[in-house]
């Protein structure tokens, strides 16, 4: 608990203290430490990605992408899944061991850089069940699984791996929920989600957006999105 604390603390400060801001939209930065020093090495995620979730100890994607001055609270969100879920008392609800294609698309995208082209938006994504642990098994338009989660990022970019083209979501490191790619001017993310076996009980789907406006250098005078979304155990 203590590093978790520790963790959330220097994003908070990275987020709220004087100076230039930075945001971590990059492959590398979601297990990257969040306590960077100003001048030797750039602050990560720490391993939290801003759903809200409990796995990600309550951090949202607003505690670090801070508004603008400009109109805020602009984007919206829709979220389909395919099959599509069924209703449970008029709520959504999956079906036990299903395989579901889910797509989250951004709506009302409105923040944009100087420099048109250039900004990078982003989504996470986890679904937990009522203890707080990741349910079910997440696979990644680009080809992670959680049931074999890559340690190190996939994609590191320059000599190593780059983000592969037509792709939008990825994983590694503990694979507790959905990262996107770090391509510039994605609006639409997908991913696959199969539901955990009968029995589990009712989850929480929790989601962090952002209507980004540079190509990553700061997280100044961004839009943010969050939900969380119910999913009872059907049918």
């Amino acid at each position: 608990m203590t590093r978790s604390r520790t963790s959330i603390s220097a994003i908070l400060l990275l987020a709220l203290g004087g100076g230039t801001v930075v945001a971590f939209p990059f492959n590398r930065s979601w297990h990257e430490s969040a306590t960077g020093v100003a001048g030797q090495n750039r602050a990560g995620a720490g391993g939290l990605y801003g759903t809200g979730g409990r796995s990600d100890k309550g951090l949202r994607c607003s505690h670090c992408h801070i508004k603008g001055t400009t109109p805020y609270g602009q984007i919206g969100m829709t979220l389909t899944a395919n099959p599509a879920f069924v209703k449970k008392n008029g709520e959504d609800a999956y079906v036990p061991g299903t395989r579901y294609t889910i797509t989250v698309a951004m709506t009302g995208e409105h923040r944009f850089p100087a420099v048109a082209g250039e900004n990078k938006n982003g989504v996470a994504v986890t679904i937990e069940d009522q203890s707080g642990a990741r349910a079910g098994r997440f696979i990644a338009d680009a080809g992670q699984d959680t049931n074999a989660c890559p340690a190190q990022n996939p994609y590191p970019g320059g000599a190593g791996a780059v983000s592969p083209a037509g792709k939008t979501t990825f994983m590694y490191g503990d694979c507790h929920g959905i990262l996107p790619l770090d391509h510039k001017q994605l609006t639409s993310w997908t991913f696959d989600w199969v539901a955990p076996a009968a029995g589990r009980g009712d989850l929480t789907l929790h989601l962090g957006m952002v209507d980004g406006d540079t190509s990553g250098d700061s997280s100044l005078g961004d839009d943010t999105l969050e939900r969380t979304l119910p999913l009872r155990e059907g049918p």
